[in-house]
């Protein structure tokens, strides 16, 4: 329907009768026509518009009395000339049209130097959202290169820093816990900008959820991601190349109030201008769909969003013999152990090249370290719980192996308090997490509650285990019991524990305790070895569940409702990232296993929600022009399921396939399908880049794997070649701890390939 020719005040009543006005945001210029799309499942009207005959069209989102967005000149081109100057362009729909549901706008942008720009938007509205599929042609030629992009400005009455951001593995909400440097940190949040390269999101999605508990969300449901090698390397030059198929997304404060999202393809911002070249006949393609949604907290906002879009990619799922896939783990974890005397450790770091470790090139001694990326006892645990499923010498051999790494453990390294968190192999000193100086500065000179917490809720696992079958290893329990001992005293009264402290004191290094909830699973874990008569001497009964439940309360009340998952590794001090996530997964699930209070559960739900939005749901694809054997990523490897890092970075790597048995844990107690899913995408794709038999890569051997990878800068390269322990214990943990919870979930997940 048409309207023509009606005044500012009578559309405004049409608006009115239609529960469409909003006085603070109704355009104060006369409407002079307008096209109706369709209504969105939240009651927002969808209209094309524009204000006079000589006016093109624009496009207008209401609900409610809220102008949710409105973008008058949909068509935008920045253009970079020879001199480099930037030229920005934009401009309305010239014409409307309605064909099959949807609404074909088409328009024109002239450079002015012999290119034109023809769009052809189509709008529409399917499955619950707005959509639009965009071509641009380039009529003519120039010199110079141009992206174009879809703004969509939204409301005047909220702008950044006043909003929440939603930008998997990046943003929460707000930038408390980002370092100033990140991407949606402090220094851009506080200045209303954000923008980052697709192939930096998870899921290419982001939102804006403002304080009234409406919300706005851009998604593209098509990434493409193509680049060159020279481009990823590039992060100064401007480049003009039509291989680009990258784009950006962001959000940015408007000089006339209030926020826009946007879309710019391909991917340009300031730092590496990216663009198409000027050719005749040269076409862009791209699709963006966008969410309206309200009546949701933050939380519920920024779940719903991510698994709309999580469900619209419908990622790729790899199945693999998992079989083989164990067996190449642990053999390939066994033959990283290394004897001295009368100890043994898996070394801190090996060639997954060459299969050497530090101390074999000089680099730096051999170090068995606890947690975090050492994962000493956790690995040995692992060879254990592989003896048990092989009878043969190479079970004993496991077995042997595990059971020699605790005890070096135990025999060097004190816990009352403890004199570090590992030891040196070679001369059987006292080591800690990273303690010599390479690339990444972190670590040396205190000793963490994570690198405690992590191995030793394992040993007590083992402990559990060698019980049952008639082994009980009582200087195991009671090294482990000690150490939770001497942490109950560093518990301070609002439940709360330190985040490190000076080695073979009680003094505390990091004052800060964000990352309390190390402690809730270990604590747990202890009440079950421990039962509770025993312990009355510590102030009543079950004294280690007590103080797990004060420091989930205390974190969860201070932090995590406040979507706060903050200091989970060791080298990012308070920095958000996803191990703070899985590990509050892990500790809120041990406290709603062992009580059955319903709170822990949600809470563990709130923790695997924010954690899975760092796990990739589409394949990034390798520079088309770089030959593969110098890629350290395939292109042959989907990159669906490799996890973001941290929230700073383009750093990927394989961390969350350790938690496949908390998202099946999840599945099975809320009977919620999606995080079935996620679990069978942790167990499987994350194995993408595992050396297997005839599959090794450039990797030394079967079970191999290198720590890390970039996906934006570098792209499908690493700082090095090698790997912690942390890389081929969480893989196996990820097999066992499933199995040893539900062995028919267990063979459900792994799927007709291990059959």
């Amino acid at each position: 329907m048409k309207i023509r020719d009606v005044s500012c005040f009578l559309f405004c009543a049409v608006l009115l009768t239609a529960g469409l006005m909003y006085s603070t945001h109704a355009f104060a210029q006369p409407v002079y026509e307008r096209e109706m799309l369709g209504i969105l499942p939240g009651g927002e009207q969808v209209v094309a518009m524009r204000t006079s005959s000589a006016d093109g069209w624009g496009i207008a989102v209401y609900r409610n009395n809220v102008q949710m967005a409105y973008q008058p000149r949909p068509l935008e081109i920045q253009y970079s000339g020879v001199e480099k100057q930037m030229t920005v362009l934009e401009g309305s729909y010239a014409s409307v049209d309605h064909a099959e549901g949807s609404m074909i706008c088409k328009g024109a942008l002239s450079q002015g130097n012999g290119a034109e720009f023809l769009f052809e938007d189509t709008w529409n509205i399917r499955n619950g959202t707005l959509n639009l599929s965009r071509k641009v042609r380039v009529h003519g030629q120039a010199n110079g290169g141009f992206t174009s992009a879809i703004s969509m400005p939204l409301r005047r009455d909220y702008a950044f820093p006043g909003l929440k951001l939603f930008a998997p593995g990046m943003s929460y909400g707000t930038p408390e816990f980002l370092s100033n440097w990140a991407p949606a940190g402090p220094l851009n949040y506080e200045a209303g900008r954000f923008t980052a390269r697709e192939e930096d999101f998870p899921v290419p999605v982001c939102g804006i959820w403002f304080g009234d508990s409406t919300s706005v969300s851009l998604f593209n449901p098509s990434p493409k991601g193509n680049t060159t090698a020279a481009e990823t390397r590039d992060r100064r030059s401007t480049l003009i190349d039509s291989r680009f198929r990258f784009g950006i997304l962001g959000a940015n404060n408007r000089l006339s109030g209030g926020t826009v999202l946007l879309y710019r393809y391909p991917g340009w911002n300031s730092r590496r201008p990216r663009f198409h070249p000027c050719e005749d006949g040269l076409e862009q393609t791209y699709h963006i769909s966008f969410r309206f949604s309200g009546g949701e907290s933050f939380h519920e906002y920024y779940t719903a969003t991510w698994r709309w879009a999580w469900n619209e990619l419908n990622p790729a799922l790899d199945l693999y013999d998992m079989d083989v896939m164990q067996r190449s783990l642990v053999d390939h974890l066994a033959g990283l152990v290394y004897k001295k005397d009368d100890r043994t450790g898996i070394p801190f770091w090996t060639s997954m090249v060459t299969g050497k470790n530090f101390g074999d090139g000089g680099l730096r001694d051999r170090d068995a370290i606890m947690g975090f990326v050492g994962k000493d006892l956790e690995g040995a645990v692992m060879l254990i719980r592989a003896s048990y499923e092989d009878r043969s010498s190479r079970g004993k051999k496991y077995y042997q192996l595990g059971t020699d790494i605790i005890e070096s453990m135990i025999r060097y390294v004190e816990v009352s308090p403890p004199s570090g968190t590992g030891f040196n192999i070679d001369t059987g000193e006292p080591s800690l997490t990273n303690c010599k100086p390479n690339h990444v500065p972190c670590c040396n000179g205190r000793m963490y509650l994570r690198a405690f917490t992590d191995d030793m809720r394992w040993l007590l696992t083992a402990y559990q285990w060698e019980l049952a079958r008639g082994r009980e290893h009582y200087d195991w329990w009671r090294w482990c019991v000690e150490f939770a001992e001497w942490l109950l005293w560093q518990q301070k009264p609002d439940g709360s524990f330190p985040r490190s402290w000076y080695p073979g004191t009680d003094s505390v290094y990091d004052d800060n305790y964000q990352s309390t909830y190390n402690a809730m699973a270990f604590l747990v874990k202890v009440t079950e070895v421990t039962g509770d008569d025993f312990w009355t001497a510590h102030g009543g009964r079950f004294p280690f569940l007590r103080a797990a439940e004060r420091a989930g309360d205390f974190i969860w009340e201070n932090h995590h409702r406040m979507e706060q998952w903050v200091g989970g590794t060791l080298d990012n001090n308070n920095i958000q990232d996803k191990e703070a996530g899985t590990l509050s997964l892990e500790g809120y699930l041990a406290l709603y296993e062992h009580t059955g209070h319903a709170k822990w559960l949600e809470r563990a739900r709130a923790a695997s929600d924010y954690a899975e939005t760092f796990i990739y749901g589409w394949n990034v694809p390798m520079p088309d022009d770089q030959d593969n054997s110098e890629l350290q990523w395939k292109k042959e490897a989907s990159t669906v399921g490799v996890n973001k890092i941290s929230t700073h970075g383009s750093g990927v790597d394989q961390w969350m396939a350790g938690d496949a048995d908390e998202y099946a844990r999840l599945y099975k107690y809320t009977g919620d399908p999606h995080y079935k899913e996620i679990a069978r995408i942790l167990l499987h794709n994350t194995k993408n880049m595992v050396a297997l038999p005839g599959r090794l890569y450039d990797l030394y051997e079967p079970g191999a794997q290198q720590e890390h990878w970039g996906i934006s800068s570098n792209r499908g390269q690493a700082r090095h070649r090698g790997a912690l322990p942390w890389v081929t214990v969480n893989h196996i943990t990820g097999i066992f701890a499933l199995k040893d919870f539900d062995m028919d979930l267990y063979r459900e997940l792994a799927g007709a390939a291990s059959q």
